[in-house]
């Protein structure tokens, strides 16, 4: 499947999935350096970290939907 036929949800959700596949292959070793780059800091992990940082505080909707004005005939709104 290509991407015209992705949804925004699934673009993101594929997103967040290759961040975490790359965070999992560059995550640090016991020395700190990365198994993969043999470097201290990672420029690929830093990536994936910031990818998946802003992949997850992106609402793609809102399920709560404020009233614009007061309903007069909601008994909860009596008083």
């Amino acid at each position: 499947m290509t991407a015209p036929f992705l949804s925004p949800a699934q673009i993101r959700n594929r997103l967040i999935l290759t961040a975490r596949w790359v965070l999992r292959d560059h995550h640090p070793g016991t020395d700190g350096r990365c198994p993969a780059c043999r470097t201290a800091d990672c420029p690929v992990a830093t990536a994936a970290r910031d990818m998946l940082r802003a992949a997850t505080g992106v609402e793609l909707w809102s399920t709560a939907t404020k009233p614009t004005a007061p309903d007069r005939d909601d008994p909860r709104q009596a008083g």
